[in-house]
């Protein structure tokens, strides 16, 4: 196939179904796990229990649960429901089960941290995620069986999920911020095409989330930890 060949496709060309058609598998997964996904509802509205305490323990479990998230939505939903009407999902879901991975690896092995010192700014900013763009889905179906919870839809984990650059340290950061950028790019492709308006919000809220997941994070120079850890030059 031809340079020009390829110039003649435009991106509704490579969605081959309808809003009505991707708005309903939010409705089936919810049907399908029924009552199950009262436990994701527990899990987000509980998270600033954890986020609040600044604590290395409880900062671990809180990114093994959206470690958890991630694998479950990826593979639930973009596996098991979106991959097979658009390939690409499917991928995207593979790479949500591998960043779940990756949160776990970073809670093991030493890549969290507990001495986020803005944990209420981090809790509010989590609760408005899990609490707000769920019901985007709902505006665009008018249907409340739609809506898109945190630990099984995509889109409302990952926005959620970006705040865990506030809990990381340095390397996994840059390891884990890709698929974010990634995903925001390809979710907001796909709503533009779908002309699925409302769900715009959820690849923008990710990218800012992302951002504010990074400023939320203390530098080595505001870390008490590190602080304490510094030789005191009055006793050299």
């Amino acid at each position: 196939m031809s340079g020009e060949d390829w110039l003649s496709y435009s991106l509704q060309d490579f969605v081959m179904f309808g809003p009505q058609v991707f708005l309903r598998l939010f409705v089936r997964i919810n049907q399908d796990l029924w009552p199950w996904q009262l436990l994701a509802v527990v899990v987000a509205v509980g998270m600033p229990l954890l986020l609040l305490q600044r604590d290395l323990r409880a900062s671990r479990l809180a990114v093994g649960l959206m470690a958890a998230a991630w694998a479950s939505s990826g593979y639930g939903f973009l596996v098991g429901y979106f991959g097979p009407i658009n390939w690409p999902a499917a991928w995207f879901g593979w790479a949500f089960v591998a960043q779940g991975g990756l949160l776990a690896a970073a809670a093991h092995f030493g890549g969290v941290h507990g001495q986020t010192l803005r944990a209420k700014q981090l809790a509010l900013f989590w609760l408005a995620a899990v609490c707000g763009l769920p019901w985007l889905v709902v505006a665009d179906t008018g249907d409340w069986q739609s809506v898109a919870l945190f630990g099984v839809a995509p889109g409302t984990t990952a926005a959620a999920g970006a705040l865990a650059l506030a809990l990381m340290t340095g390397p996994w950061r840059w390891l884990y911020l890709p698929l974010l950028v990634l995903w925001s790019l390809f979710s907001a492709a796909m709503f533009w095409v779908l002309q699925t308006w409302w769900l715009l919000i959820t690849p923008l809220a990710t990218l800012l989330l992302a951002g504010a997941g990074l400023w939320l994070s203390p530098s080595p120079g505001q870390s008490p930890g590190l602080q304490s850890a510094r030789p005191d030059p009055a006793r050299q």
